[in-house]
């Protein structure tokens, strides 16, 4: 009996060596098992102390979500099998001389006691178990270096699998970097591939766990490992199986070029064993799955869906949001019930949830469009805010996101607080994250102060080359939803530089629909950056036929309000809606008309008169609103001038245009369209007459000698339209439309004449008025001095008669008439 009781003493001299060196107790302190026990000489100490690959799990990494970006699972290593022992203590029994047909066969020379598979000859002996836990224990890079060099001749496939483990769970805590582990683990790799005869499928899936937490890429070994797995995973754990997924959906992150059919494989295998799977298991592989991009079969989504819904409770709040993030990006159809069960897990635990893992649920839930109890965003909405501070600037953008996304009713504190957290890291924030974030403080109507909205333009700027087109479209939206024609000085500056910055090659990736908002944007925004606006329009000219109906009726709407495209653009525009004349609403075909008007496209009248008579048809008409009616009406009358330029109907023009609207809409609906432009007149007369402005130039104009009939807010002779100013011209008799035109009617930054304006003075002239226009900046600087101001007026109206005059009382005139800047229509 004293030979086993001589082992068990040794056995505990040999702990407490260990306990006293420190080794153990920082791997204990690390949350990992220190060591066990195995392939011990026979004995009773055999039973106790067992050596193992090892097994922990490492600290979960930030998940991630949305378009370029993915979620991040957690992977853990594993224990060596039973197999292994037995083979292990079979090569322990044989005699250093037999050793030199294993170093033919690719491994070190050399045996010795306890298992180990050689010693190098002057480092001195190491009991195999006593290496495994130093390797386990070692707490730096530099002390796992340090066990390699002395006792890597000496090294098992345990001992190897141990290294790449221990160097994983190092960086992964964040005591090494990825990059300082590669020279330690090119040594393993070296090592391990003289061992492979001897691995399990534990130390193949603890191999590639290791290599996918450092990005670690040896494709001669990944290669191998992830064959001997796949080979035989019908027979591996699923902890085995999840890990040999998560390290492929990492790996992939690192250029290596994983094999989707044994991905695929390792997948089915893990569905088998689904029950015995824990659910940090099948949330990773579900998260590996969506990573990787796999064509998960339905059947085995719902299985393995439905193995983590019966283990919810015991889910980490990661393995929930993870989960939830890889099912929205797989598309996977979630019944409802399983979606309400998981969502309502995480929620009990949202105090335990990491700021990435409440912003990825969020995520998830927009995107499955789930029904989300008010109650239950609100109480994820403050678990995140409470974190803001440690939240990356994804998880931010992403939380925003899908605020906006779901409709919630953000408490605006709570919005102020995310969006200053957000301009806190804006530098750290990728393009997309700082457009999301504008998208959705526009969608939730936040007011957003106009520094933090410069800072966020300003970041995206600087960040131009990492642009997409995704990104430049909406964040132009989220400005013009914001701000309209009204964005405050450093917003607006910010949004030029921004335009500026765009360039062919974002130019060349945008799709119609990106071309399109864009446009759109710019044209409510007031702005014309004229390198921008122009490309745009060229490159909405290929990109029409393949537009949504909306696409194209914004697209005409913005062009013609810019005055860019031209009547190429225009044709181009009103072809592909005819032959998507089903697809349109009743906004979309009253904007795509009106659109048409005001660019004075004559050639194009019958295709302003088709999309008025579809509005008109009774189904649609009943959703009509007052400005719809009000752009019909403009559009009638726009017909109605052509008709009248032309002498009453030449045969060049259209029958259906020879009334105007009459016949494509019935006389009650053109009498209905009638009345909510008269509506509109009046209300635009009132607002008019308070505005000093428009007052300023009517007291001086009533002054001039050569004036007379002097009037504020006065119509047209039939009524049609209203003039800021109207007055006889004594010398010539001529009728003066004198417009005091702010802002609106001018696009910056070149203060070029708008669509609409343009519109206004070809309707004006065509009723026989001389339009005199007179700017804001060029009026601001005379109106303080009365003789500055009688002088500046009275040359602007002796100006514009003379042009009248040279163009022979022409009624159609493509420009401001009288003012000092403008830019002709859009050619006919």
């Amino acid at each position: 009996m004293r030979g086993p009781f001589r082992a068990l003493a040794g056995a505990v001299a040999a702990v407490r060596a260990l306990l006293d060196s420190g080794s153990a107790c920082a791997a204990v302190q690390q949350g990992l098992p220190c060591w066990r026990a195995r392939n011990a000489p026979a004995g009773v100490a055999s039973q106790w102390l067992r050596q193992t690959s090892g097994h922990g799990v490492g600290p979960p990494p930030c998940a991630r979500s949305l378009h370029s970006t993915a979620a991040m699972g957690s992977g853990s290593s594993t224990n060596a099998t039973a197999n292994q022992k037995q083979r292990q203590q079979q090569r322990r029994q044989q005699q250093p001389q037999q050793a030199q047909s294993s170093h033919s066969r690719g491994r070190s020379a050399g045996s010795g006691g306890g298992g180990g598979r050689g010693r190098a000859g002057g480092s001195g002996t190491i009991d195999p178990p006593l290496l495994t836990a130093r390797i386990k224990g070692a707490d730096s890079l530099d002390a796992l270096q340090q066990l390699e060099a002395e006792h890597g001749d000496g090294f098992n496939h345990i001992h190897a699998a141990a290294a790449f483990t221990r160097a994983a769970h190092l960086v992964s805590s964040g005591a090494a970097r990825p990059l300082d582990a590669h020279p330690l683990l090119q040594r393993l790799s070296a090592r391990l591939r003289r061992l492979f005869d001897d691995c399990g499928t534990r130390e193949h899936a603890n191999t590639l766990w290791a290599c996918g937490k450092t990005a670690y890429v040896d494709a001669a070994l990944l290669d191998t490992c992830f064959a001997e797995v796949a080979v035989r995973a019908g027979k591996a754990a699923p902890q085995e199986l999840a890990n040999a997924l998560y390290a492929a959906a990492l790996l992939q992150a690192a250029d290596y070029g994983v094999d989707r059919q044994q991905a695929a494989q390792l997948l089915s295998a893990l569905v088998v064993q689904r029950q015995a799977a824990k659910p940090q298991e099948i949330s990773n592989a579900l998260w590996a799955a969506a990573t990787l991009q796999l064509a998960v079969p339905e059947q085995q989504a719902a299985l393995l869906l439905s193995a983590l819904v019966a283990q919810r409770q015991a889910a980490t709040p990661q393995a929930l949001a993870n989960t939830l993030w890889a099912v929205a990006t797989l598309q996977l159809a979630v019944p409802e019930q399983q979606a309400a069960q998981l969502l309502s897990a995480l929620v009990a635990q949202r105090q335990a949830a990491t700021p990435q893992a409440l912003a990825n649920t969020l995520w998830a839930a927009a995107t499955l469009q789930l029904a989300v109890p008010e109650q239950q965003a609100a109480l994820l909405l403050s678990a995140l805010v409470a974190q803001r501070q440690a939240a990356t600037p994804q998880a931010l953008a992403n939380t925003l996101w899908a605020a906006a996304t779901l409709q919630l009713a953000v408490p605006e504190q709570q919005a102020a607080l995310l969006l200053s957290a957000l301009v806190a890291q804006r530098q750290a924030a990728k393009p997309q994250e700082l457009a999301n974030t504008l998208w959705a403080a526009a969608t939730l109507q936040l007011a957003v102060p106009e520094q933090q909205a410069a800072q966020l333009l300003s970041a995206l700027v600087a960040q131009r080359q990492a642009a997409t087109p995704q990104a430049l479209a909406n964040t132009l939206w989220a400005a013009a939803k914001l701000w309209g024609s009204a964005a405050p000085p450093d917003v607006e500056a910010a949004l030029l530089r921004l335009a500026a910055a765009v360039d062919e090659r974002l130019m060349a990736a945008m799709s119609g629909q990106e071309v399109s908002n864009s446009l759109w944007a710019l044209s409510q925004l007031g702005l014309r950056p004229a390198p921008l606006t122009r490309r745009m329009a060229e490159a909405a000219l290929p990109l029409a036929p393949v537009m949504t109906p909306q696409a194209l009726a914004n697209t005409a709407l913005a062009a013609a309000k810019l005055g860019v495209g031209g009547g190429g653009l225009f044709a181009a525009l009103a072809g592909a809606a005819e032959r998507q004349e089903q697809g349109f609403n009743v906004q979309s075909l009253c904007n795509l008309a009106w659109a048409l008007a005001v660019a004075d496209q004559r050639q194009l009248a019958g295709a302003a008169v088709a999309p008025a008579q579809r509005a008109a048809a009774a189904e649609a008409w009943a959703q009509t609103v007052a400005e719809e009616h009000c752009q019909l009406h403009q559009v009638h009358l726009w017909l109605v001038d052509g008709q009248h330029a032309d002498g009453n109907g030449s045969e060049s023009r259209s029958r259906s245009s020879s009334s105007g609207l009459a016949g494509a809409l019935t006389a009650a609906q053109l009498q209905q369209c009638k009345k909510a432009w008269e509506a509109q007149l009046q209300d635009a007369d009132q607002q008019h007459r308070r505005t000093a402005f428009e007052r300023s130039v009517f007291e001086c104009a009533r002054r001039l000698p050569g004036l007379a009939d002097c009037r504020q807010e006065a119509r047209t002779p039939d009524g049609a339209f209203s003039v800021d100013v109207a007055a006889l011209h004594a010398a010539s008799g001529l009728r003066l439309a004198m417009e005091a035109d702010g802002p609106t009617h001018f696009l910056r930054p070149g203060r070029e004449v708008s669509g609409h304006t343009l519109a206004r003075n070809r309707a004006l002239s065509a009723r026989g008025c001389v339009v005199v226009s007179v700017p804001y900046w060029e009026w601001a600087k005379v109106q303080r001095d009365a003789g500055k101001a009688a002088a500046y007026l009275s040359q602007a109206v002796e100006d514009a008669v003379a042009r009248w005059q040279q163009q022979g009382g022409s009624g159609s005139v493509g420009g401001s008439v009288g003012g000092r800047s403008g830019e002709a229509a859009p050619a006919a």
